[in-house]
């Protein structure tokens, strides 16, 4: 048995920006999970579907890891064959996981915007895009190692006379991630389209929509990505010319998690400022002002003369919301009248008059 051919060539490399970007990851979300769990309120569905793509990310990177010790990233003639043949089963096995892990991550977004959007075409435009790359993701991860027969000769250089592919994983690959690509950009400028026309300060929408729009650095790493991929022909010296494309696959990963993440930690971050107010003059209040049907105390009742015997008393309520001021937390529309998050409020003015005074 041999010896592992050790880590060389684009090898350190890769599993250094490999490895940060998983501690980075997994830095954040934790950091969305805490805040989400004991600032803002509950974990859901997108945490979950984050969390996943976090996994299935860390998966690949292991893989690859592996695959670096027995010669990934090393030019093929600087290899044995045997150790040729190991690194490349790692890190197909591995492409399974990224290939789960990418859709996961599209997914991710799209599920987060559903907490968002208002009208039904949002929602069915949203769920086709998670019903269609979570299927595209799947078949190129079939694909991987159904693309020719048989199996081994995919990996093992020693039965390449005997193989026979049907599918392309080239032409796959190449078409997934210029669609996961397109996403990334459809999903990023989504909220200015569903946000738009709703009734809010224009500042507030801005901010909202640049925060959630962060997803364009995965869409531009997902471009690298693609570009890329033509190396996946090269089975001759495919260990080393895929090496760019593995880092630029798990940078988008990673962008997508960093848009993700973000957004949610506003509590977090006005917490550590030592902030009791949110933006806008947003405050907190009781939750059960909160309730179906529930009353809550008005922001402010005064009376004022205006010098001509007429008394008016201005009756004001604000906009009122609990600690959960994240951005998601301003806009969910499915939990505003449960939750609270965000109360419609209107300005009443009443006039009286007392007649001419003698």
């Amino acid at each position: 048995m041999s010896e592992p051919a050790g880590v060389g060539g684009k090898g350190p490399q890769l599993i250094g920006v490999l490895w940060f970007q998983m501690a980075l990851s997994y830095f954040l979300i934790g950091l969305r999970l805490y805040t989400r769990a004991f600032i803002k309120g509950a974990i859901g569905v997108d945490d979950w579907c984050l969390i996943t793509t976090a996994l299935g990310s860390t998966m690949f990177t292991v893989f690859t890891t592996i695959a670096c010790m027995h010669g990934m990233g090393q030019r093929h003639d600087d290899l044995p064959t045997s150790e040729f043949a190991k690194a490349m089963l790692y890190i197909l096995t591995g492409q399974v996981f990224i290939a789960l892990a990418t859709g996961m991550g599209k997914v991710s977004v799209a599920m987060f915007l559903l907490r968002i959007v208002m009208k039904p075409w949002h929602r069915w435009f949203l769920w086709f895009c998670n019903i269609t790359i979570t299927i595209f993701s799947i078949f190129l991860a079939i694909v991987v190692f159904a693309q020719c027969t048989p199996t081994e000769s995919i990996w093992n250089p020693v039965l390449a006379d005997q193989r026979v592919c049907n599918i392309s994983l080239t032409v796959v690959a190449i078409s997934y991630c210029s669609y996961a690509a397109t996403m990334d950009f459809v999903l990023a400028a989504f909220p200015w389209i569903a946000l738009h026309g709703l009734n809010m300060k224009p500042k507030d929408r801005r901010t909202i929509c640049l925060s959630l729009s962060l997803g364009v650095f995965a869409g531009i790493c997902g471009i690298f990505r693609t570009s890329g991929l033509t190396s996946l022909s090269n089975a001759e010296d495919y260990l080393y010319s895929i090496s760019d494309s593995v880092m630029w696959t798990v940078s988008e990963v990673t962008a997508t998690i960093v848009c993700l993440t973000l957004p949610s930690l506003r509590p977090l971050y006005k917490k550590m400022r030592g902030e009791d107010f949110s933006s806008g003059g947003y405050q907190q209040h009781d939750d059960s002002a909160y309730k179906p049907n529930a009353s809550f105390p008005l922001g402010s009742l005064r009376g004022q003369d205006n010098g001509q015997d007429d008394t008016s008393t201005q009756i004001e309520s604000g906009v009122l919301t609990g600690k959960n001021d994240s951005d998601e937390a301003i806009l969910l529309h499915e939990s505003t009248m449960a939750k609270g998050n965000i109360i419609r409020t209107q300005e009443v003015k009443i006039s009286y008059g007392e007649g001419n005074r003698s």
